[in-house]
């Protein structure tokens, strides 16, 4: 096991080993501090040393029992697959903020776990924060790319998949996630996200775009709205703060529908979802305009702990 970590306050890293129940531990310095270079030190060292399969786990987080015997398993058996993904849970919630930011992370207009989460069989997929990969798609695409100080799971993936790299995510492994606990630290890590996000937007799905295209789209509506009266184009100004009326309502009825059947499903943290939503929507757009306008300087996207 590697262990690829950050200097702090508290804490000298120093590279140093261990035995426990016949598992080596190495922990190794990362002086950058950055998320993508622990994950390159930890990678270069168990490849250097004859991984054949390397995994990858945030911070906030634990796995089921046996994960690593089942890992082998599926990697010996499931041959044709490169990334191997756990499915996503949650720990037991500490209060219902925290509890209703969980359920935003399952639904659909959130991240999206519940396409890997509770499934019975495996599932073509990928869960940022811990997978695992096998030796021939680091040959093959190469490490993370540093310059994503976030999202940078989403880019490797992307190159891998374009490589034709599969991906699936197995029942037998369950990774159990521990959330931001507030919905201050939601909004950062979601506007951190969306700010990555600007600095290649290809290398991301179309999922990833919507919010940023969304504002985009409505400011835009607003903007031309205005010009038109400026005009005395009453008519075609109609067409345009109609059209901008009619994708909000789309939007807020796509928001409530999905809150409802969480609320039928996960009972009264679901009452929470809709502001959630709405307000992570909007601090990953602006973190996607944040990107594209002035950049990725200064230290807002220094990150010690995983995604």
């Amino acid at each position: 096991m590697v262990v690829s970590g950050s200097k702090n306050k508290e804490i000298e890293w120093t590279v140093s080993q261990s035995v426990s129940d016949g598992i080596e531990i190495v922990l190794l310095e990362n002086p950058a501090r950055y998320t993508p270079h622990a994950l390159n030190i930890g990678v270069r060292y168990a490849l250097d040393h004859g991984a054949d399969l390397v995994q990858m786990l945030g911070a906030h987080s634990s796995l089921n029992p046996g994960y690593f015997r089942n890992l082998a398993l599926v990697a010996e058996r499931d041959k044709e697959v490169s990334i191997f993904s756990p499915c996503y849970d949650f720990p037991k919630a500490e209060s219902m903020i925290e509890r209703s930011i969980q359920l935003f992370h399952l639904s659909r207009l959130g991240r999206n776990w519940q396409r890997i989460s509770g499934v019975s069989k495996p599932v073509p997929g990928f869960g940022s924060g811990a997978f695992a990969v096998r030796k021939e798609v680091f040959d093959s695409v190469g490490l993370f790319d540093e310059k994503f100080i976030r999202n940078q799971d989403n880019e490797f993936y992307h190159r891998a998949e374009k490589k034709g790299f599969k991906g699936f995510a197995y029942p037998e492994l369950v990774y159990y996630y521990r959330t931001r606990k507030t919905l201050i630290k939601l909004k950062k890590q979601n506007f951190d996200y969306g700010k990555y996000f600007a600095l290649d937007p290809l290398s991301h799905s179309l999922k990833q775009a919507a919010p940023a295209l969304f504002y985009t789209l409505q400011i835009s509506l607003l903007l031309l709205t205005g010009i038109l009266h400026f005009f005395n184009s009453s008519r075609t100004a109609l067409f345009t703060i109609g059209s901008f009326m009619m994708i909000l309502g789309i939007y807020l009825t796509a928001v409530m529908v999905e809150s409802f059947s969480k609320f039928l499903k996960y009972g009264l943290p679901a009452v929470s979802l809709p502001s959630i939503l709405i307000m992570m929507h909007f601090y990953y757009a602006m973190g996607s305009f944040s990107g594209f306008l002035f950049g990725f300087g200064g230290s807002s996207g220094k990150n010690k702990q995983s995604p």
